[in-house]
This record gives C-alpha cells, sequence and structure tokens, in this order.
C-alpha cells in the first residue's frame, strides 16, 4: 500500500520530470531556431563561395588576355627595336660613305683567248697543231 510518503515523493519525482521535460523542449527549440539560422548561413556562404569561384575564373581570363597582350606587346617591340638596328646600321654604312665619292671605274673588258694571243704575236690558236 502506498503511504503518504511514498506519494509525496512520487509527486516530487513526477515534478522534476514535468521541470526536465520543459527543459529540454525549450532547449530543443532553441537549437532548432539555432540550426535554421546555421543553414541560412552556410546557404550564404556557399553563395559567396560561388560568386567567389566566378570572379576567380574571370582573373583568370583576364589574367590570360594580359599575358597575351603583354607577350604581343613585347614581340612587337622586339620587331621595332630589331628594324632600328637595322636602319641604325644603314645609317653607319651610309655615313662612312663620303658624299663626293666616284663611283668605281668598272673593269676594263678583256680580250678573248684569241685575242689576246693575236696581239702577242700569235696568228691563231691552230699554231699549236702539227
Amino acid at each position: 500500500m502506498a503511504t503518504l510518503e511514498n506519494v509525496k515523493l512520487l509527486e516530487a519525482k513526477v515534478s522534476r520530470a514535468v521541470e526536465l521535460v520543459k527543459q529540454l523542449v525549450r532547449t530543443n527549440a532553441a537549437l532548432t531556431e539555432e540550426n535554421k539560422q546555421l543553414k541560412k548561413k552556410i546557404d550564404s556562404l556557399q553563395n559567396q563561395i560561388n560568386e567567389l569561384e566566378f570572379a576567380i575564373l574571370g582573373y583568370k581570363e583576364d589574367q590570360q588576355h594580359i599575358e597575351t597582350g603583354v607577350l604581343s606587346a613585347l614581340d612587337r617591340l622586339n620587331q621595332v627595336e630589331d628594324s632600328l638596328e637595322v636602319k641604325t646600321d644603314l645609317e653607319r654604312v651610309a655615313a662612312s660613305i663620303p658624299l663626293n665619292a666616284q663611283p668605281e671605274q668598272p673593269v676594263q673588258n678583256l680580250p678573248a683567248n684569241g685575242e689576246m694571243f693575236h696581239e702577242q704575236g700569235y696568228q691563231d690558236s691552230n699554231a699549236y697543231s702539227s
């Protein structure tokens, strides 16, 4: 049989269990709300990650365009530099030629073999034949 003391003990334990359940319900509600906020934050951060990845891809493309442009500009500068060196070399050569220089005298026409022998007293090229 239940005594008054056992009923009071049971009542105290039930009361503590009710308070514990109320506390667990409040904690559960708080954790559920925190979970929702964290999910929203995760979604927001994931969107930022996606935007940053897209920006990185854009920067990489821009970097490639810049690199191509710089290499092209350097190539053009090298071509200009080379042409200036050739022009400078030509100017040096032109400067080394005196302005009043006469063209060299052309080589006089040399006589053909037969004429050369004729001038030296040989009458024709058959003179050696017997």
